[in-house]
């Protein structure tokens, strides 16, 4: 969206303001010697009050047109957007037990005692993110393909992975929790809420999820793509070629790629929800509270006994030979279980919060569910016809998911607050992924360096627009709210009252 430009009706004309001065000056007569000389000065005398009235009204205009066209000149913010936003009210509630019980009361102590009360909400926010993203780095470092932890593959370039870093995620991804806690109540605290909260910190939770995701895949030694394809027709007895989840999936590349989107999916649903319903309201059981405290017990797990705890099938195993089922035997990795729960998860809360919307606000209510469905989609598409491309390009791929689903998401919650409409057309970023995807089903073929080259491009571009929108939207939040983003002790020069901005202003001057 492009600023608008005042009317030029809307500013009054200098030749206008300064008539009244010019007609005096026409009446004055012209005389010579001292008689003109006295006259002149007279006539200075008396038009010092017009130029005086004639400045007071050029800045009273200044000052109506920065009141009148409030909100005007922001790129992403219309002028409606900017009257809404300061009368925005979050609604929301966490029912998770764990939350109640535990998280909830371990946040508020932390924030009674070890916060200071200057400290502003968005900072801790953004402290817990810095830990999930140094640990995404870290085991990025280690596992780059996010399968070098799995010891089966007996890979001539094969090194030891420490376990020590899955032990450091654990730990971060608790702090990351704790600290997300802790910033809605630190704002409560400090009398510092706001809408840029809500937005700063749904943000930063949208950009988590592909770390998390991400991490977990390399906790359990996961191979994102066929076993054969990375190590030759000879699979070295894997036991992915047996397991019957990814039989019915489709192949390991598939299970990865639902493990990436099923955490986005939900997160999309429950923004989604929020847009009609004004509420959001957390299950008993769900990704931000018990998800997260699951997700870090795994790579507890992965520390004490090591990835390939998740690639065998003991858990499973006594189960099934108690029960009869021997064709199961040796079929069930203990990492199937966990990924057969969380797509059982997903599923349910999709199908309810989807049913629960549509039953409520009518079947139009799915046009603003088509960026995401569309995202899914393509990414399933993609992968489903290319079971290589996780292989290939994992960090790529998982990059470009993450930064299309965080402007589809991000941009939502920001329509709700604003009330205005959250458009399809408007996500055109999202045309590049449905068209290869589109492609690819019509049976085109791309070479693999040629397609894996464009990805690139095509992430690190959507990646700086990104980073510029998210920079431009943070300001005119700001702007529009008069607060700042990362202080809650400075005034903004919009707080000031009017004898203080008087007083700046004489200061400058003098």
């Amino acid at each position: 969206m492009s600023p608008s430009i005042p009317s030029n009706s809307s500013v009054p004309s200098l030749s206008d303001m300064t008539s009244t001065s010019n007609e005096k000056e026409n009446r004055t007569p012209m005389t010579s010697g001292t008689t003109s000389s006295v006259s002149s000065d007279r006539s200075v005398r008396e038009h010092i009050p017009d130029v005086v009235s004639n400045f007071s009204l050029i800045n009273a205009a200044a000052a109506n047109i920065v009141a009148d066209n409030n909100g005007s000149w922001y790129y992403y913010l219309t002028p409606n957007a900017a009257k809404n936003l300061p009368n925005y009210q979050y609604q929301g509630a966490d029912l998770s037990l764990l939350y109640k019980y535990l998280l909830s009361p371990l946040a508020a102590w932390c924030v009674d005692n070890l916060i200071p009360s200057w400290l502003a909400p968005n900072v801790i926010t953004l402290i817990g993110l810095s830990w999930m993203f140094v640990s995404y780095c870290i085991i990025w470092y280690w596992c780059p393909g996010m399968y070098e932890a799995n010891t089966d593959l007996d890979l001539a370039s094969t090194y030891a992975v420490p376990g020590a870093i899955f032990l450091f995620n654990g730990c971060a991804m608790l702090i990351y929790q704790t600290l997300d806690n802790m910033d809605g109540k630190q704002a409560r605290k400090t009398g510092s809420s706001s809408p840029l909260g809500l937005l700063f910190d749904h943000g930063c939770d949208a950009v988590n999820t592909i770390l998390g995701s991400a991490n977990w895949i390399a906790a359990m030694g996961m191979v994102p793509g066929n076993v054969s394809d990375l190590v030759g027709n000879d699979d070295h007895g894997n036991i992915q070629s047996k397991s019957l989840l990814s039989e019915i999936f489709g192949g390991d590349a598939m299970l990865a790629t639902l493990l990436i989107l099923g955490p986005m999916i939900l997160f999309y649903i429950g923004t989604w929800e929020q847009y009609y319903t004004g509420k959001l309201i957390l299950p008993q059981f769900n990704g931000a509270s018990d998800g997260i405290f699951l997700g870090a017990t795994l790579h507890f797990v992965s520390f004490l006994w090591g990835p390939m705890f998740w690639q065998s099938t003991t858990l499973a195993d006594g189960a099934i030979d108690r029960l009869g089922f021997a064709s199961l035997q040796g079929r069930v990795r203990n990492m199937d279980l966990v990924l057969f729960a969380a797509i059982i998860t997903l599923v349910q809360e999709a199908v309810l919060k989807t049913s629960f919307v549509v039953r409520n606000y009518g079947l139009q209510t799915l046009r603003t569910a088509m960026p995401h469905v569309l995202l899914v989609a393509s990414v399933l598409a993609m992968v489903h016809l290319d079971p290589t491309i996780l292989l290939r390009s994992p960090r790529t791929m998982m990059h470009l998911m993450s930064g299309l689903f965080t402007e589809q998401t991000t941009q939502l919650m920001l329509d709700h607050m604003i009330e205005e409409k959250f458009e399809l057309r408007n996500r055109w970023c999202l045309v590049p992924t449905v068209f290869v995807a589109a492609m690819m089903a019509l049976g085109v073929s791309f070479k693999a360096e040629n397609l894996d080259t464009f990805l690139f491009v095509y992430t690190v571009g959507l990646w700086i627009y990104l980073a510029f929108k998210i920079s431009v939207v943070l300001y005119e939040v700001c702007d529009v709210l008069g607060i700042w983003c990362f202080d809650i002790v400075t005034p903004h020069p919009k707080k000031l009252s009017e004898v203080e901005r008087d007083t700046v202003g004489t200061k400058k001057t003098n």
